[in-house]
C-alpha cells in the first residue's frame, strides 16, 4: 500500500474508528512478537509479517469506516445546522381553511414538518385567510407593513393596478397542471424581482389550486355552447378570454354563485373543480365543461423587512423547507384535481370530495388548436395592457418556455 494512499484514507476516517483498528493492530502485533520468540525469530520479522498479514484487513477496515463516515456525513451536518438554528416563531395566514390543500399540506407542514425539521427552533402558528376575517387583496400589504410575517395569496386577487402579476396565470395557456407549473417555474425569476423591488415582500413558495372550470345550468358539449351565455367570473384576463369565447363575463362573489344559478342571473360559473364540489354546486349546476381557464396560481410570501432582519441560517432553513411545501402543494393538488373530475361526475375514483352525478365535456383536439389561438389573443391584448418592459419579460421567460409570442 501506497503511503499517501493511507494517509488520505486515514484522513477520511472519524479518530473513533482509528482508534478501533489501532486496538486491533496492537493485539495482532502482540501476538506476533509472542509467537516470534518461541520461533527463535527476530521481534522485527514477526511485526513485518504481521503488519503485512494485517494489510488487508487494516484496508477493509478503515474503509468500512471510511464510507460510514461518509454516508453520515449529511445527517451530521443536518443535525448541525438545525442546532445552529436561533429560535424563531412566525404568525403565518395561510389559504382558505376550508380548501383540501389547507388541512392536507399547509397545517402539517407548518405546524409539524417546519419545527421537526428544525429541531424545535423555528415553528409557526397557521390561520386560514378567512379565520383571521381576511379577503385576500390586502395581503401583500399586510406583510409589506409587518402585520403579519407570511401569508398566502392569490396573483389574479392581488395584482391591482400591477399587470405584471398575471402574466404568471394568463388564461387559456396550461391544459393541465404540469403545463401550470412549467408557466410558473419559467416566470418565477421574473415574480421574485417584482414582489420584491416593488410590494416589498419576499416570494418563498408558488401555490396551485385545481383548474379553473365551468359549472353549468344547461349542457355544454362543445365551445360554441358557451356563446351567449352569461358566465361567473373573476379578474380582468379571465372575463377577457370569457368574452373572446363568445361569453358575457359576471363579476359574482364565490358565496352567492348558488342563488345566482339558480335563479338564472349566470348560467355558468368558473371555479375550482374541487371548489366548486366542497361548495356543492352540483346540486344546481348539473354540467360540467373541463377546460382549464387558469389554475389560480398564489404564492406563499413575507414582507422583505421582516425577511431580511432573519438571521442567515435562518433564511436558508426558510427557502429550504419552502421548496418542500411547494412540492407538496403542486403534487397534492395534482391528485385533488383527478380525483374531483371523478367525484363530481360519479365515475371513476372518487376520493377527497362528494360524489355527484354532473355529466361532463371536453374540448376536441380540434377545439384545443382554436382555444390556443384565442389564448394567444387574450396574452396579446395583456402585453399591451402591461406595457413593453412587461411584455418582454413575458416572452422571454414564460413565451420561451411555451413557445407563444405576444402579438
Amino acid at each position: 500500500m501506497k503511503r499517501r494512499t493511507l494517509a488520505a484514507l486515514l484522513a477520511a476516517v472519524p479518530m473513533v474508528a482509528v482508534r478501533r483498528v489501532a486496538v486491533r493492530f496492537a493485539v495482532r502485533c502482540a501476538v506476533g512478537r509472542s509467537v516470534g520468540r518461541s520461533l527463535g525469530r527476530s521481534v522485527r520479522c514477526s511485526v513485518r509479517c504481521s503488519v503485512r498479514l494485517s494489510a488487508a484487513p487494516l484496508l477493509a477496515a478503515l474503509t468500512s469506516a471510511a464510507l460510514t463516515s461518509a454516508a453520515l456525513a449529511p445527517a451530521v451536518s443536518m443535525a448541525a445546522d438545525a442546532d445552529a438554528l436561533p429560535d424563531v416563531h412566525f404568525q403565518v395566514v395561510g389559504g382558505g381553511s376550508h380548501n383540501y390543500t389547507y388541512s392536507a399540506v399547509e397545517k402539517p407542514f407548518w405546524e409539524k414538518t417546519l419545527p421537526a425539521a428544525s429541531g424545535g427552533h423555528v415553528t409557526a402558528e397557521l390561520a386560514g385567510l378567512n379565520e383571521r376575517g381576511l379577503k385576500g387583496p390586502e395581503i401583500l400589504r399586510l406583510m409589506r407593513g409587518n402585520a403579519l410575517d407570511v401569508g398566502m395569496g392569490v396573483f389574479a386577487f392581488v395584482s391591482g393596478d400591477d399587470a405584471m402579476l398575471e402574466g404568471v396565470d394568463l388564461p387559456g395557456m396550461a391544459p393541465d397542471i404540469a403545463t401550470a407549473r412549467k408557466m410558473v417555474q419559467a416566470y418565477r425569476p421574473v415574480l421574485e424581482a417584482r414582489m420584491r423591488d416593488r410590494h416589498g415582500v419576499h416570494l418563498l413558495a408558488t401555490v396551485p389550486y385545481t383548474a379553473q372550470v365551468f359549472f353549468c345550468r344547461e349542457p355544454v358539449q362543445q365551445l360554441e355552447d358557451l356563446k351567449g351565455r352569461k358566465i361567473r367570473t373573476r379578474g380582468r384576463n379571465m372575463a377577457d378570454f370569457i368574452s373572446a369565447l363568445g361569453g358575457s363575463p359576471v363579476t359574482i362573489p364565490f358565496a352567492e354563485v348558488i342563488p345566482a344559478l339558480q335563479t338564472g342571473v349566470v348560467d355558468c360559473a368558473v371555479s375550482g373543480i374541487g371548489s366548486g364540489n366542497s361548495a356543492k354546486w352540483y346540486d344546481v349546476a348539473k354540467h360540467l365543461y373541463n377546460l382549464p381557464t387558469d389554475w389560480s396560481i398564489g404564492f406563499y410570501a413575507m414582507g422583505e423587512k421582516r425577511w431580511q432582519r432573519l438571521d442567515p441560517a435562518v433564511q436558508r432553513f426558510l427557502q429550504e423547507q419552502a421548496r418542500v411545501l411547494e412540492d407538496r402543494l403542486w403534487q397534492e393538488t395534482g391528485r385533488e384535481n383527478d380525483f374531483a373530475l371523478a367525484c363530481n361526475t360519479g365515475q371513476g375514483e372518487c376520493r377527497i370530495h362528494t360524489k355527484a352525478d354532473m355529466q361532463a365535456a371536453s374540448p376536441s383536439p380540434a377545439e384545443r388548436e382554436r382555444l390556443h389561438a384565442i389564448a394567444s389573443q387574450v396574452a396579446g391584448e395583456w402585453g399591451k395592457r402591461c406595457g413593453a418592459e412587461c411584455a418582454r419579460a413575458w416572452s422571454g421567460s414564460v413565451g420561451q418556455a411555451l413557445g407563444v409570442t405576444l402579438r
